[in-house]
């Protein structure tokens, strides 16, 4: 059965995700680059412990000989699985990799198979006779390892036992990060991971958790990188704990031992169950109910974590009369569609992504003709999902969101928004003429940075740390500054790029230590300026500066609730965001606008002009030298502090002008009396003040 013309059509349309996998060399398989096969251990082995380097392993178990069992279950979840039949695809490794940075071109590890393929098994069997061999990657494999490389590069070979080598392109020995996904259905152990280049784990993200069925954990799709859940966490900048079992159906008790999850939430969770529930002895009462009572705990344990739920994919049998009548539930697919909808009622953190509507109904999507979606199907899958978080925080764009992206296991601070929106925002921003293109020079910059920091690299660079660094941040933003209020523009460049050089530094020096990479720090910039802005990138209007104001400072509030971990919006300081490191005299002026804003405020500026008096003759009234004098010093700086906010004066611009000024005339009168071949210091009062005047005059002549 051929793709119909409108089909086809949607295909190529369907987004990046969807045409990325419609190019490979037939549907329901991928063209692989067969490079990986048994032979000798190559490059050195990667410092600190091999669980360094694994993502999605809730469990990991000592196999000996240096191999690990890597477990995406809690050991409390195998044992319920292992009572109801479903304990060996639950130890399948799907959604698992290692995650590591290197500067080599091949990655290698010993691997041994502890839970094969059945061939014997009725739905292998119906595979194979649409794909071929089993598990041979040339041949259209239903499982395998999937090497996934910085910038697209993609390695698919067999699962075997013995030493697993992969090569791939990296001609300038960059550091790329490099993902080595393990198998979807069957279970191995792993050891002795190495690298022919200096590597080390790439940085912790935030990740997203699947549960479902043998779609969701990624049946016949053949490439592990490739199961619609791995396609949409790379999308979204996330790690991915896979947690669905072939076979399975709502059953709530397969949620207890998730205390690891819930310890470190996931970003996202998505859910995709009830084909199963189907197929599968019981009333539609039994379906409601399961699938309620599942929801319902999910949502008990999971409150804050947005929750995308899928319902059932179309699937061949729902349109097979004959079929449909030896349903034991007797209730067509359509019903637990709208059951699964209904269950998902009353949970605000829950979206309904409708599945019916996602994949055309044809064969060709479906790796076994008529269930499981293919490489191409996963595509579109993940597309959907992926499409239904960004319109979810599109329309959260001028309200507080209802849940937000939270960090991961190391990571010490996470988007407050899925990354996803980024990419509607990119892609638009690049459609325009003029919109900047890449930035070579800034590659180089990181990786001369980077190449500082090696063993072989700059002392001094070396043994430097935040703590060391942060007088040189303050140092060199203040040059920064005085080069902009100069506007001198070579001037500018030099000192922004020593502001620069220190965010590189630290940002490298944070990457050694597995906390976030100058990526994630662009990222991060990136996304909270696309979220304070939705009124350019988003659906709100703002037509004067006072709506811009009011937009940000709603965003703002938003993210210090989120940031609160829980707490009430009201338990959060008014004032916590204001750094107290920040200069005297700005804080002074943030900290009073803060105040203003929830009404500790006079009527107008005159009445700021009382308060200054009153501090005035509070001061005055102290005792000279005194401690309680200096108090009132503060506090009548803090009034005429006032008077300059309401007046729309920056107090600390101001004050940096005056300071200027009078250098520039200071300058102008040591040069005065050299000309008179004086010294400032032999003159009198009245010397000084004819020599200031003559400054002052020039100047406004001038």
């Amino acid at each position: 059965m051929a793709l119909s013309k409108d089909d086809r059509a949607r295909l190529t349309k369907s987004g990046k995700l969807a045409r990325t996998a419609l190019a490979a060399a037939h549907i329901g398989t991928r063209a692989t680059s067969h490079s990986g096969e048994r032979g000798a251990a190559t490059g050195a082995s990667l410092p600190g412990d091999i669980t360094d380097y694994l993502r999605g392993a809730l469990v990991v178990e000592d196999a000996g000989n240096g191999l690990v069992q890597p477990y995406r279950f809690s050991k409390k979840q195998l044992r319920y699985l292992d009572s109801v039949g479903r304990g060996r695809r639950a130890r399948a490794t799907s959604g698992i990799c290692f995650a590591l940075v290197t500067t080599g071109d091949e990655v290698s590890f010993d691997c041994r198979v502890t839970g094969a393929l059945d061939p014997s098994n009725p739905l292998y069997a119906e595979v194979m006779t649409r794909l071929g061999s089993l598990g041979q990657a040339e041949d259209g494999l239903i499982d395998g390892i999937d090497v996934v490389v910085e910038g697209g590069q993609a390695h698919t070979v067999a699962v075997q036992d013995g030493r697993i080598s992969v090569g791939f392109d990296n001609p300038g020995h960059v550091p790329v990060e490099v993902r080595v996904y393990l198998p979807l259905i069957m279970s191995v152990t792993v050891g002795h991971l190495a690298s022919n280049g200096t590597a080390s784990p790439a940085p912790h993200r935030g990740y997203l958790l699947a549960l479902g069925d043998s779609i969701t954990q990624g049946f016949v799709v053949g490439c592990p990188s490739l199961s619609y859940p791995a396609l949409l966490s790379a999308e979204l900048g996330l790690d991915l704990v896979n947690q669905a079992v072939c076979g399975y159906v709502f059953d709530s008790r397969t949620l207890a031992g998730t205390k690891a999850l819930r310890k470190e939430p996931p970003a996202a969770i998505t859910l995709a169950y009830g084909t199963n529930d189907w197929c599968r002895k019981g009333s539609g009462k039994k379906i409601r109910r399961d699938a309620a009572a599942y929801l319902d705990r999910l949502c008990e344990l999971f409150p804050k974590t947005p929750i995308y739920v899928l319902t059932p994919l179309w699937r061949a049998e729902e349109e097979d009369e004959a079929a449909c009548a030896d349903i034991p539930s007797g209730k067509s697919l359509s019903w637990v569609r709208h059951a699964v909808e209904r269950a998902c009622d009353g949970h605000k953190n829950v979206t309904l992504v409708d599945g019916s509507a996602i994949l055309p109904r044809s064969p060709l999507l479906f790796a076994d003709g008529q269930l499981h979606p293919g490489s191409t199907g996963a595509a579109i899958v993940a597309e959907a999902l992926a499409a239904a978080m960004r319109k979810e925080n599109l329309e959260a764009s001028g309200r507080a969101p209802r849940a937000a992206l939270v960090p991961g296991p190391k990571q010490k601070k996470a988007p407050a928004e899925p990354t996803l929106r980024l990419d509607v925002v990119d892609a638009e921003s690049l459609s325009r003429s003029g919109a900047p293109g890449t930035h070579r020079e800034f590659d180089c910059l990181v990786r001369t940075v980077w190449r500082l920091r090696q063993e072989d690299g700059c002392p001094w660079d070396r043994e430097q740390t935040h703590e060391s660094l942060a007088r040189y941040m303050v140092e060199e933003a203040y040059e920064a500054a005085e080069a902009l209020r100069a506007d001198d523009p070579s001037h500018m460049a030099e000192e922004l790029g020593d502001v620069l050089y220190q965010v590189v530094l630290n940002s490298q020096i944070a990457a050694e230590e597995g906390a976030f990479t100058v990526d994630d720090v662009c990222r991060a910039i990136d996304e909270k300026l696309v979220r304070r802005h939705p009124h350019v990138f988003g659906g709100i209007d703002a037509k004067t500066p006072e709506d811009v104001a009011r937009i940000w400072d709603n965003v703002k509030r938003h993210e210090r609730e989120r940031a609160g971990g829980g707490r009430e919006a009201d338990e959060v300081g008014l004032l916590d965001s204001v750094p107290r490191s920040m200069p005297a005299l700005m804080q002074c002026q943030k900290i009073s606008a803060r105040a203003a804003k929830v009404g500790f405020e006079w009527d107008d500026v005159s009445g700021v002009w009382d308060k200054v008096r009153e501090e005035r003759d509070e001061f005055e009234r102290e005792p000279e030298g005194s401690q309680s004098r200096a108090h009132e010093f503060g506090d009548l700086l803090f009034a005429l502090v006032n008077v300059a906010r309401m007046e729309g004066i920056d107090a600390e611009g101001a004050l940096a002008q005056s300071n200027q000024k009078f250098r520039h005339r200071w300058s102008r009168m040591e040069e005065l009396a050299r000309e008179k071949g004086r010294d400032l210091g032999t003159l009198s009062t009245a010397e000084l003040n004819d020599l200031w005047d003559r400054a002052k005059h020039e100047e406004k002549r001038s």
